[in-house]
């Protein structure tokens, strides 16, 4: 799990009154949840967050919470929760703007495996050209976070073991990381990333 995740999740959890406090433990915000916020259904749960909650940390609830990497929260259902809260948002212009950015943008500062669990879950991106997509935006990811061609590999390593038998859209994914980084090359990456993985 990355290591920005553990402050996200604090700021997800964590009441209006709480807010401020982002950079105390997960646990200490879990415990101003009700007791039995588990068996709520999704709905309900987004429901509670909104009433409790900044529009950009309902979104960012919503992935982890489908993702699993909330402690002993879960959404079930990703395309459910984010519809009721971009129907609850659609009265509030700044609210829904807030939300619909985050729920956007939060995906694109995860790793491959999650990214691609997103897109799936969400029903935005067209199956057939799920990985095309994920290897043309990758770079972006590259170069937010720095990384380095040990990181890049495993990162692709992971990424095939979380397509399973899947073998297509990890080679479509190939395909468009290829065409990016020939289109890109010369540009302010080290060119040792350019030489590792333009001929994969």
């Amino acid at each position: 799990m990355r290591n920005g995740i553990l402050s996200l999740i604090t700021v997800t959890l964590g009441l209006s009154a709480m807010a401020a406090a982002c950079g105390r433990a997960t646990e200490e915000h879990a415990a101003g949840l009700p007791s039995d916020f588990n068996s709520y259904d999704d709905v309900s749960k987004v429901a509670y967050m909104m009433k409790n909650s900044t529009p950009d940390s309902v979104a960012r609830f919503i992935c982890d919470a489908s993702l699993g990497n909330l402690p002993d929260i879960r959404i079930d259902t990703f395309a459910i929760a984010a519809a009721y809260a971009y129907e609850k948002y659609s009265d509030n212009d700044s609210s829904l703007r807030v939300f619909s950015e985050e729920i956007d943008r939060y995906p694109e500062s995860l790793g491959l495996p999650e990214k691609m669990k997103i897109y799936f879950m969400s029903g935005k991106s067209d199956p057939s050209r799920m990985g095309y997509q994920l290897g043309l935006e990758y770079m972006n990811h590259i170069r937010e976070n720095d990384m380095t061609v040990d990181q890049i590999k495993t990162e692709i390593q992971e990424f095939r073991k979380a397509c399973g038998d899947d073998s297509i859209t990890y080679k479509r994914f190939l395909k468009g990381f290829q065409i990016v980084l020939k289109h890109d090359h010369g540009n302010d990456l080290p060119e040792e990333i350019y030489n590792t993985f333009i001929n994969l």
